[in-house]
């Protein structure tokens, strides 16, 4: 038994990284902490997985308001020699800007009175980071199933949040 097992955990621990992709582009939804939307991702190169992804989302901080990501990303097959599971990382950077309409920290004091606020529209610029878990569905239907953590800092309009976590499901296009 303790053979089995050792030979179990070294299979486990001595992952090999492939870089072929089975798909060109996928669109989909994301359901974030802050974030809520549309994403899409497209790879320019099928050899070392290098694509695009933008992604347009309604924001559930504050009262609302709207944000555009761009990432550039590197998608790594990850394959275990024992078991052969369609599972990918990614990681990615980007930018960010974002619309807030009704944004708390928008408020600022009128004539230095501290119960009278102006209200006033938000705009936030910013940089992103991505690392995301994604399965492929492929043999029922073509999707992706996957999990993200999304840190990012703004320049202009700095907000209290620096990371966003997130579930999203893509429909691929393949090959």
């Amino acid at each position: 038994m303790k053979k089995y097992l050792i030979v179990f955990l070294f299979g486990c621990l001595s992952a090999q990284f492939a870089s072929a992709q089975l798909y060109y582009a996928a669109i989909g939804g994301r359901a974030g902490k802050f974030n809520t939307g549309v994403t899409f991702k497209y790879f320019a190169n099928t050899n070392n997985a290098i694509g695009y992804q933008i992604d347009a989302y309604y924001t559930n901080i504050a009262s609302g308001g709207y944000t555009a990501k761009g990432f550039v990303i590197k998608q790594i097959p990850f394959k275990l020699p024992i078991v052969q599971l369609p599972l990918d990382f990614i990681v990615g950077g980007g930018a960010h800007a974002g619309y807030f309409p009704f944004d708390p920290q928008g408020y600022y004091k009128r004539n230095g009175d501290e119960a009278d606020y102006y209200e006033k529209d938000v705009v936030s610029v910013g940089v992103d980071a991505t690392i995301q878990i994604e399965y492929q569905v492929r043999k029922v239907v073509p999707l992706t199933i996957g999990i993200d953590a999304t840190p990012f800092f703004e320049f202009l309009n700095p907000g209290p949040e620096w990371i966003d976590f997130g579930v999203s499901l893509r429909y691929v296009f393949r090959y």
